[in-house]
C-alpha cells in the first residue's frame, strides 16, 4: 500500500493526490465521472478539484468534451522524452509551418534540472541548415535558446541557476553581472537574439512558450546559418511568435 492509499477518505490533500495520479495514469482524456470513479471521490469534489488544478495548469479541460487530461506541468516534472508528448503534439505542425514560412530549423526546448533540453526539432529540406538533435543539451547562460530558458523560468530557479558557477560553450566563466543584464533585457523585450554564441556559424531567434493559461512552458525558437537572418525583427521574429501563439491556444 503506498503512501496516498493510506489518506483518510475525508482529505483534500489526499484526494488531489488521487485525482493526480489518475490524471497521469490516463492515456487519453478522461471524463469527470472516470476520474472521480478512479480516485474514488464524489463527482463534485472531483469538478471542483479539476477546476483548481486547470488553473494551476496541472490538468487541461477539452473544450468540445469537459474531458480533462494532466498538464504540461506534470509533464515537464519528468525527462523521460514519452512525458513531452504532449508538448511535442501540439507543437509539431505548427513548428513545421514555421520552417515553411522561414526557412530555419525550428527548436523545443524545456529546462531540464539546471540545465536545457531540446525535445523537439523541424528541419527544412536544403542542404546548408542548422542541425539539431533531440535529447541535446542547450547551454543557459549563451545563446537565445538557453537564454529565453533561463530568463523565463520560475523566478527561484533562475536565481539559482544566475548564483551558481556558469560556464559559457568555449568553457570560459561566464558573466555574471552582464547575464543579469541581458536576462533582464530579454525579460524586458519577449524575446532573445544571438550569432555565434551557442555554435560558431549558427544565428538563432527564440521567444518563451507559454500555455494558455499563461505559464512558461518551454522554449520556442529557429536557428540556421549565421548571417542568414537578415532584418529578424520584422522578417523572422513574426512568424515565430505566431507559431507561438499557435501552439499557446491548444495547450
Amino acid at each position: 500500500m503506498n503512501s496516498t492509499q493510506r489518506q483518510p477518505k475525508n482529505d483534500a490533500v489526499g484526494k488531489i493526490i488521487h485525482l493526480m495520479e489518475a490524471l497521469v495514469r490516463s492515456e487519453r482524456v478522461t471524463s469527470v465521472r472516470d476520474l472521480a470513479a478512479a480516485a474514488g471521490v464524489p463527482r463534485s469534489t472531483a469538478h471542483r478539484f479539476l477546476a483548481a488544478l486547470e488553473s494551476y495548469g496541472w490538468a487541461v479541460q477539452d473544450a468540445e468534451s469537459g474531458a480533462y487530461r494532466a498538464g504540461l506541468r506534470f509533464f515537464l516534472l519528468n525527462h523521460r522524452p514519452v512525458l513531452f508528448d504532449a508538448l511535442v503534439c501540439s507543437a509539431k505542425e505548427p513548428m513545421r509551418r514555421l520552417v515553411g514560412r522561414t526557412g530555419k530549423t525550428a527548436i523545443l526546448s524545456v529546462i531540464e534540472g539546471m540545465g536545457g533540453l531540446c525535445v523537439h526539432t523541424e528541419e527544412p529540406e536544403i542542404a546548408v541548415k542548422f542541425v539539431a538533435r533531440e535529447g541535446m543539451s542547450v547551454p543557459l547562460c549563451a545563446g537565445a535558446t538557453g537564454l529565453v530558458l533561463l530568463a523565463f523560468c520560475e523566478p527561484s530557479l533562475r536565481e539559482r541557476i544566475l548564483a551558481s558557477p556558469l560556464k559559457m560553450p568555449d568553457g570560459s566563466e561566464a558573466d555574471a553581472p552582464r547575464l543579469r543584464e541581458r536576462v533582464a533585457e530579454i525579460r524586458r523585450v519577449g524575446c532573445a537574439h544571438s550569432r555565434e554564441e551557442w555554435m560558431a556559424n549558427a544565428e538563432d531567434l527564440s521567444v518563451p512558450l507559454y500555455d494558455r493559461r499563461g505559464h512558461f512552458v518551454a522554449q520556442l525558437g529557429i536557428a540556421g546559418v549565421a548571417g542568414t537572418f537578415g532584418n529578424w525583427e520584422a522578417e523572422l521574429l513574426p512568424a515565430l511568435k505566431s507559431a507561438a501563439a499557435e501552439i499557446a491556444s491548444s495547450m
